[in-house]
């Protein structure tokens, strides 16, 4: 229903833009055209719209973490390997977003989440899967990274609410409002 409100709104919106005569953009005769010549310019019309970066609505679901520490957008399951879970929960967790370059500062809060999303028990093990995700050197943050973006882009539409992204030198972050994140899982000591 959703997609259908957005045609119509990107419809408009591109006719309006360009309109010489209200009854005649373009030189279209609308009685003469086929669905899919329509479509096509809805088409059209939400693609500029997104050019443009104009959001026609936010994000359409929720994220839920569930007590087990299961992530949820909508009814969706987020699927992921413990570390890049254990990414996604911390980048969750921080609005303000975290400089890839300071992800050493976060140590206690990862490994907190690491610990409890993995099933690993060797604690050695688990310390040195923290420390290549730490290391600047290595290139493990953004492959977890692009494992969470990619999982969370085969559940939603609009994925960019919920991708970790930022731009080269900048903090790393999730663009949705954290007043649409509900944490089921007492606050937890990154202990």
């Amino acid at each position: 229903m959703m997609e259908y409100q957005e045609g119509w709104i990107a419809l408009f919106f591109l006719i309006s833009c360009h309109l010489e005569e209200p009854s005649v953009p373009y030189g279209i005769d609308w009685e003469e055209k086929e669905s899919a010549e329509l479509l096509q310019m809805v088409q059209m019309g939400m693609k500029e719209i997104r050019r443009r970066g104009l959001h026609l609505s936010g994000p359409s679901s929720e994220v839920r973490i569930t007590r087990a520490y299961r992530v949820f957008i909508g009814r969706k399951e987020v699927k992921l390997r413990p570390m890049a879970k254990s990414v996604l929960l911390l980048f969750l967790r921080h609005p303000e977003g975290i400089p890839l370059k300071d992800l050493a500062d976060y140590q206690s809060e990862l490994t907190a989440f690491y610990r409890r999303v993995s099933r690993s028990s060797d604690p050695g093990e688990m310390e040195a899967r923290i420390a290549r995700m730490l290391d600047l050197f290595n290139n493990e943050i953004n492959v977890n990274i692009a494992r969470v973006n990619r999982a969370v882009a085969a559940l939603v539409d609009d994925a960019s609410y919920y991708r970790i992204d930022g731009a080269a030198g900048h903090p790393k972050r999730i663009r949705l409002d954290r007043k649409r994140v509900i944490w089921e899982v007492e606050r937890m000591d990154p202990s």
